[in-house]
C-alpha cells in the first residue's frame, strides 16, 4: 500500500521525541540512511515549535506514563503531539513505549504504575503494557519480515518490558498474513513459541483477541508500530522501510 505524500522539501526533517527513552539510536540511526533524491535530517524534540518544523515523528521506546507526563507539563507540546499522531498526512512511527502512546484514547491496559491515556495515532489499536514481563524477562527473537530489503535475512528484534498489542479494530481478515485489518498491515509475528500468555478478560478493555498478541510490527497508512527496539538491533533496516514508505511515500 503506497501513500502518495504531499510535497516534501529536498531535505525532510525527522522529529525524534526526546523527553526520555532511547531516542538518540534512532537519530543516529536516521543518520546512516541516504534515500535518492532526499537528505534526511535528524533532531530531537522536545517543544512545540521543534516539533513544528517536522514532516515525521518517532515517538521511542522508554516509560509511556513518564513520556506523556513530562509533555504536558511543557507548554502546548502534549496536544501538539497528539494532533501530530492522528494527522493521517504526518508519518509517525511508535516504538515500544512509542507503540503505547500510539494507540486509541482509552485502549491501554496493564502495566504496574498509573493508566496512560494514547495519542490515538492508529484509531481502535488497544494494547497491553508489559506483557512479555520484567526487565529481567527480556529477550531477543529472529523475525521474518518480507517488507524488508534483504528479506531472507532475519531481523534480530529486542524486546525490553515489551508491550503487546490486545486487539486490532474488527475486521474480517484475508489469511495473507501481510493484508489489511481494517487498514492496519501485519508485517511482522513473533513466532509461536516467544509469543505471550494472554492478558485478563475482565479489563475494561474488554476481552483480548488471541490473534493479534503475536503481531508486533503493524502499519497504517504512514503510521507504524513496533513493540520492540529496531533502534538496538545494529540493522538500519526497518527505518529504511519506515522512511521509504511512510515519510517519502514510495
Amino acid at each position: 500500500m503506497t501513500i502518495q505524500p504531499a510535497e516534501l522539501p529536498e531535505t525532510v526533517t525527522i522529529g525524534v521525541l526526546a523527553l526520555q527513552g532511547a531516542f538518540i539510536e534512532h537519530i543516529h540511526y536516521i543518520q546512516r540512511l541516504r534515500p535518492t533524491g532526499y537528505t534526511l535530517k535528524a533532531i530531537p524534540i522536545r517543544s512545540t515549535d521543534e516539533l513544528k518544523t517536522c514532516q515525521a515523528l518517532i515517538i521511542p521506546g522508554g516509560e509511556s506514563t513518564v513520556i506523556s507526563s513530562i509533555a504536558s507539563r511543557t507548554p502546548g507540546l502534549l496536544e501538539s503531539l497528539v494532533e501530530f499522531a492522528q494527522n493521517p498526512e504526518k508519518a509517525v512511527w511508535g516504538t515500544c513505549a512509542g507503540m503505547i502512546l500510539m494507540a486509541d484514547k482509552h485502549g491501554v491496559g496493564g502495566g504496574r504504575k498509573k493508566g496512560v491515556e494514547g495519542w490515538g495515532g492508529i484509531p481502535g489499536l488497544k494494547v497491553w503494557r508489559n506483557l512479555y514481563g520484567t526487565q529481567l524477562e527480556s529477550f531477543e527473537a529472529p523475525l521474518t519480515i518480507p517488507s524488508l530489503s534483504s528479506p531472507s535475512r532475519p531481523f534480530n528484534a529486542i524486546f525490553i518490558r515489551a508491550p503487546a498489542v490486545f486487539s486490532l479494530p474488527h475486521n474480517d481478515e484475508s489469511s495473507d498474513p501481510d493484508s489489511l485489518k481494517n487498514g492496519v498491515q501485519v508485517l511482522a509475528s513473533l513466532p509461536t513459541e516467544y509469543q505471550p500468555a494472554p492478558p485478563p478478560s475482565d479489563s475494561p478493555l474488554g476481552e483480548p483477541n488471541i490473534e493479534d498478541l503475536g503481531k508486533v510490527m503493524l502499519r497504517k497508512g504512514k503510521k507504524m508500530i513496533t513493540s520492540f527496539h529496531p533502534e538496538l538491533s545494529g540493522d538500519v533496516r526497518i527505518h529504511e522501510y519506515w522512511v521509504e514508505k511512510c515519510v517519502l511515500g514510495r
